[in-house]
């Protein structure tokens, strides 16, 4: 993001007869990354700060295009080598050092499992293409944690950048067509980034609620909020405001950010139509030009963050990650205003001998800029590059080391009856490092019935028996036992349909979020049903993520654990009815903390990422169990005794680690393939 102003110094700005530097707006855009920073010390304090972002995108419109406006006003052209110049030497740098910077911390902090998809973000961030990364994988960029990218705050970059990429070619075009027709080069380019503006917001009011994570990052969905700021700057010499409309639109523009801030949250969907309330307030502000305002927000601390704010922005995030990883923790709580602190004398440093030095030194031959510029993302992207390289290499070698085997008992560990015997000094499998995607190896989670079934069954068409696997994650979790057993121990007479989706438990009632991107599937779990009957199975067996885990980890929630019973219920009792036998297993106990990254800060000390048993199997009632109670046919299945002692869930039973996040590692699963079969009534107990 562009916190930077391009305009020369008061004085050259009063020679080149361009207007002089604001300070108003130096003390907006203290405030804008004030909002930021204190939403990503604690989300909670702020919930809207956010829309930080869109008054710094105001700002940098109504700063760059006004620029470039003047330049077409006085000369009718745009000097493209100039203004891209200028961009290199007042934002590369700043951003050049913390992409570095990060780098190194990322090999000194972070454990090597993070080390790919970090360095790959650090690579996106140097050539300005983070932004679409993150619209890919959807991130939540309000929430820091010890698992949130360091350098996902570069989106906000990259989106101006490619913005920036465009405008001044606009420009150009509509000064070129002006020539041609005899009008105005600013009247004409004025229309042009208008037609920008107003197909960009339409675009953004119609895209935010067909996809709201992607649509947050994406430049087409922001581009309007620049070039509103851009608009704003064309008329401002045409503008003829009193005191009273002047002061009435200051203040209630600055009222607007503020309101934005203090009751927006990420619950909605953004930007769409509800970004114009600040980003109209920004706009407000900035024609407003009201006196009253201007000396409120030009007193010297705030211009000073102004002066500081675009490398307290760069800064101020990659210390909030580092923190939570130093400390082991989800929040920053208690360590606010170290990690502000910190933050501060970065950006201080960093204005002072990276930013001010570069563009003192700026003034002389393009070539020389564009050179230096070449060489510092050569540099950030062959460094990050090289890491990333190696990180892949060596985590690959260590995803084929997860076997099962005399050293790697797994749950094998806890047999109540024949226990087998874990040696020390084992290396744990899968490796902490690749734990957290150690998975069944199919892609049948994300399929549904119009994908084709025939893709997801395993085993022998010529079997004599048939089980189905429904539900969500935690029903797949179990996919390789289930096929282990059908193709070996089964002797090819089972199988194994997976009519599994992530996120999509097999019930009619969905969660109650209209935004939730899975809320159509108590519709696909009618057709499963249906299928199911059809087909007559031997066995169903379906799993469920807990209302706990769904509301922790996706944030997912339905209107009471009662409908939720009554939604298992209505599919389980039509199975009961159709005397189709049916396997319910209980949920799994949750552990307490990230257990991989746990691990992986304590190498030798597993015992320390144990969760109590009571806490990680709660009291809250499991709404599959329950709606499985009393049904003709049903069968209860608890795998509680082989995943914890007698007062602990361990992280690691028989030198095998047992959650991946709230799954099970797919090397655990396979580890307690006997009891799960026995208890699914498939082979005698042990």
């Amino acid at each position: 993001m562009a916190l930077v102003i391009d305009e020369p110094p008061l004085s050259a700005a009063r020679a080149a007869g361009r207007p002089a530097v604001r300070a108003d707006i130096q003390g907006l855009r203290a405030l804008a990354v004030g909002l930021v920073v204190c939403y990503h010390l604690r989300p909670e304090w702020l919930p809207g700060g956010f829309v930080g972002v869109d008054v710094f995108f105001v700002l940098s419109g109504f700063l760059i295009i006004g620029t470039l406006t003047g330049e077409l006003r006085r000369t009718g052209r745009v000097g493209l080598l100039d203004f891209y110049a200028r961009r290199i030497r007042r934002l590369l740098p700043a951003a050049t050092a913390v992409l570095l910077g990060v780098t190194a911390a990322v090999f000194a902090v972070l454990p090597e499992s993070r080390w790919p998809n970090v360095l790959r973000e650090v690579v996106l961030s140097a050539v300005n293409g983070q932004n679409w990364l993150l619209a890919v994988l959807s991130n939540d960029y309000g929430h820091a944690t010890a698992g949130a990218s360091p350098v996902q705050h570069f989106w906000s970059l990259a989106v101006e950048e490619q913005f920036y990429l465009v405008i001044p070619l606009v420009l150009l075009a509509a000064a070129v067509l002006a020539a041609r027709r005899g009008g105005g080069p600013v009247r004409y380019a004025a229309v042009a980034v208008g037609v920008v503006t107003v197909a960009s917001f339409a675009f953004s009011v119609w895209y935010t609620p067909v996809d709201p994570g992607a649509a947050y990052f994406v430049t087409p969905t922001r581009m309007w909020e620049l070039g509103i700021g851009g608009l704003a700057a064309m008329a401002l010499h045409r503008l003829r405001l009193g005191a009273v409309p002047r002061l009435l639109l200051g203040w209630g523009g600055l009222a607007a950010v503020l309101a934005s801030a203090f009751w927006f949250s990420t619950a909605m969907a953004f930007p769409g139509w509800i970004a114009a309330l600040p980003t109209v307030g920004t706009v407000a502000v900035l024609v407003a030009q009201d006196g009253s305002l201007a000396r409120v927000l030009g007193v010297r601390p705030l211009t000073y963050v102004g002066d500081i704010s675009y490398s307290l922005y760069l800064w101020h995030w990659p210390v909030i990650v580092f923190t939570l990883e130093l400390t082991g923790r989800e929040s920053l709580e208690g360590h606010e205003a170290v990690a502000a602190a910190v933050s501060l004398v970065l950006a201080v440093l960093s204005k002072h001998f990276v930013e001010d030095p570069f563009r003192r030194r700026g003034h002389g031959r393009k070539s020389v800029t564009y050179g230096i510029g070449a060489a510092m993302v050569a540099v950030t992207v062959a460094v990050s590059s090289g890491g990333w390289a190696s990180a892949e290499s060596t985590l690959a070698a260590l995803r084929g080391r997860s076997v099962i085997d005399a050293d790697h008992p797994g749950a094998l560990a806890l047999d109540p009856t024949r226990p087998l015997r874990a040696p020390t000094d084992v290396p744990l499998a899968p490796a902490p490092a690749v734990a957290g995607e150690d998975w069944p190896h199919d892609d049948c989670a994300t399929r549904d019935l119009g994908d084709g079934l025939k893709s997801c069954v395993l085993g022998k068409s010529t079997a004599a028996k048939t089980m189905v696997v429904v539900g969500d994650s935690h029903a797949a979790q179990f996919s390789t036992a289930l096929a282990e057993f059908a193709r070996r121990d089964g002797g090819d007479q089972w199988q194994v349909h997976l009519l599994v989706r992530n996120g999509c438990p097999f019930s009619t009632v969905p969660p109650s979020e209209a935004g939730t991107p899975l809320n159509a599937c108590a519709e696909e779990n009618l057709k499963k049903l249906d299928h199911i009957r059809d087909l007559a199975p031997d066995l169903v067996i379906t799993a469920a993520m807990s209302p706990e885990s769904y509301l922790k980890d996706l944030k997912w929630t339905w209107e009471s654990t009662a409908r939720m019973v009554d939604g298992y219920r209505t599919v389980l009792a039509a199975l009961s009815d159709a005397a189709i036998p049916v396997a319910v297993i209980r949920e799994l106990p949750r552990p307490g903390r990230p257990v991989v990254p746990c691990l992986e800060r304590n190498p030798d000390d597993p015992a320390g990422c144990d969760t109590p048993r009571a806490q990680a199997v709660g009291s809250a009632t499991d709404p599959l169990a329950a709606a499985a109670t009393g049904l003709a046919g049903v069968r209860l299945v608890d795998l509680t005794d082989w995943i914890c002692r007698a007062d602990t869930c361990p992280a690691v039973v028989g030198n095998v680690v047992v959650y991946r996040d709230n799954h099970l590692t797919d090397t655990y699963v396979r580890s307690l393939a006997d009891p799960l079969v026995a208890a699914l009534g498939l082979r005698p107990e042990r």
